[in-house]
């Protein structure tokens, strides 16, 4: 396929959000010429505001790895011949914006539309001028769900690509899109994530990530891994527990050093009420950062049925299948991709059976046939290169 074959792709990245970051990447990236690690002119040092702009020149989405798994993997598309915007610098943006209808295809990724949505919303009128369709891939489906809806409705979006399960992207997103609702969750970056095969297993039992606030209203992800925080060593595992994340490299090593990660579903069980529900839990839990989990939970869950779920699958479920990492995971429907004891090892929500799974685990032979089959799994036809390749012939 020809470059001029390819379709012209404007895809739409947002590194971080914020007025700081956008002063930022308008002034010190976009005019300035200022990249990732530069510092102030000596004149300047002196001055905090100035130290502080300065110090948002980076990748402030790097610990995020799949942001940067999607953008890659539309970059790679044979498919596509791609412009990638960061909408936070506004004269690369507004300059994208007015020649929209030069492009055969609009992307917005889950970067643009996951953490805030006011430039996205200020500009959407832009939108209508398009010749080619939007493609709106939808990060953080637990947060600004009102804003993210209000903006599929203004622009019209023609391909809403979510990572819940059909059933819940529908009761959150049918009534602004109709049947434009496309199931779209993450996949496996093989290029970020394989096995090292002369890096030594040395930890059992791994976890890297983000403990979830209160207000997504689930406290047995926290349980499950706070267990192997208390009592790994007890059940003679080697286990290593981080509350952070770190980049796609560094990732890829700790990855590489564990037999097992463990894990759960992600996002919330209470999407009731389209998400007012959970924005309400949203921004009580802002206002109340210490809040303990129990009280948050009284407030808003304890007496509500747990009705359309958003529970769904991850990154972070793909990645340690690309290093041959074996999982275990909480029960749960994984979007139907992922199926217990095929493709991780699970653990029943109250952990009834956690000593079953830890004896399946210390089977070196059964987790090295789980993991290598679960990975030709993956590799046959859940990457982000599958993916980006579905969206594609929905354009045809």
């Amino acid at each position: 396929m020809t470059r001029t074959d390819r379709l012209s792709t404007l895809y739409l990245h947002a590194n971080g959000f914020g007025s700081r970051v956008v002063w930022a990447d308008t002034v010190l990236r976009g005019l300035l010429g200022y990249r990732d690690g530069a510092q102030p002119p000596r004149p300047l040092r002196r001055f905090r505001k100035v130290r502080a702009l300065f110090r948002e020149l980076q990748d402030i989405y790097a610990p995020l790895c799949y942001i940067a798994d999607w953008r890659d993997a539309f970059l790679r598309s044979p498919a596509l011949d791609v412009h990638v915007c960061n909408i936070n610098n506004l004269g690369h943006y507004a300059r994208c914006l007015l020649c929209i209808r030069d492009y055969d295809l609009i992307v917005i990724s889950h970067a643009a539309a996951g953490d805030d949505m006011t430039i996205l919303r200020r500009s959407a009128a832009a939108f209508h001028r398009r010749r080619g369709p939007i493609a709106l891939f939808i990060g953080n489906e637990y947060a600004l769900l009102e804003d993210k809806i209000a903006f599929i409705r203004d622009v019209q979006v023609d391909h809403v690509c979510s990572q819940l399960p059909l059933a819940a992207a529908r009761y959150l997103y049918g009534e602004a899109a109709g049947d434009r609702i496309v199931e779209m969750p993450h996949a496996l970056n093989p290029h970020s994530f394989h096995r090292l095969p002369d890096r030594p297993r040395t930890i059992d039992v791994g976890f890297i990530g983000d403990i979830y606030w209160p207000f997504i209203g689930d406290r047995e992800r926290t349980d499950f891994i706070e267990w192997f925080e208390r009592h790994g060593a007890a059940s003679g595992l080697s286990c290593d527990i981080r509350r952070r994340r770190i980049g796609r490299e560094a990732w890829n090593l700790f990855l590489n050093d564990c037999r097992a990660i463990v894990g759960a579903e992600s996002n919330t069980y209470y999407l009731n009420e389209r998400g007012r529900l959970l924005e309400r839990a949203r921004a009580y839990n802002i206002a109340h950062p210490d809040a303990a989990f129990e009280t948050v939970f009284d407030l808003f869950f304890r007496d509500q049925p747990r009705g359309v779920s958003g529970k769904c699958l991850s990154s972070r479920h793909f990645e340690p299948i690309g290093t041959q990492t074996v999982q275990v995971l909480l029960e749960g429907a994984y979007n139907g991709i992922l199926e217990a004891g095929v493709h991780y090892i699970p653990v029943k929500k109250d952990l009834s059976d956690l000593s079953g799974a830890i004896e399946r685990l210390k089977d070196a032979d059964y987790c090295s046939r789980l993991a290598a089959d679960t990975f030709d799994y993956a590799m046959a036809s859940h990457t982000h290169d599958h993916r980006v390749a579905r969206l594609v012939s929905l354009l045809s």
